[in-house]
């Protein structure tokens, strides 16, 4: 089945408005500056839309839910957009759009954290913040598989775990983890 280009587009908007949702999550999770350049824009992108949904969906403890929520339901209008009305199809393409866009999220924070330690890191807040969100994830690998010399290998292994997982995924799932992110 040949998908059209339009299906696509909103396709590739959802994933990465999921993205920036992960990142809402995970920048409030982690007790990154509130007034940090990357946490307010992600800030405004997201909070006009997830406002009203914390109604349905509050915050709790550090976790924003309606977020995953919203995540949610945009992984259920790709099942929409790709297989039409399917309930079935819903579901299960809400659960495993959440499950990408943190694998996804996870990628890249730990890719630019990577790219930027090889720079200056001084007093950008950029950096600062990729630091507190990547290292949560890089300690408990660092007391398994310490430096060498000046070079960490723990963004590797958590990559590497990353992509196993996806492969994995892909091999159980196949369309529908494709279709997820």
């Amino acid at each position: 089945m040949e998908l059209s280009q339009t299906a696509l587009f909103v396709g590739s908007i959802i994933n990465l408005y999921a993205l920036v949702l992960v990142l809402r999550v995970w920048l409030q999770f982690a007790r990154v500056d509130y007034y940090n350049p990357l946490s307010q824009f992600v800030l405004k992108v997201t909070d006009a839309v997830l406002k009203p949904m914390r109604k349905i969906a509050p915050i709790i403890g550090n976790i924003d839910t309606s977020a995953f929520l919203l995540i949610f339901i945009l992984g259920a209008l790709k099942s929409v957009l790709y297989f039409g009305l399917a309930i079935d199809g819903m579901l299960i393409l809400g659960v495993l759009s959440i499950l990408k866009a943190v694998g996804v999220a996870i990628f890249y924070v730990l890719f630019a954290g990577a790219i930027a330690s090889w720079f200056n890191r001084g007093n950008n807040p950029i950096f600062y913040a990729l630091y507190q969100l990547s290292e949560p994830l890089l300690r408990p690998v660092r007391k398994f598989l310490p430096t060498v010399g000046m070079i960490d290998f723990s963004p590797m292994v958590i990559v590497f775990i990353l992509l196993f997982i996806n492969n994995f995924m892909l091999d159980m799932l196949q369309r529908l983890w494709l279709i997820a992110g």
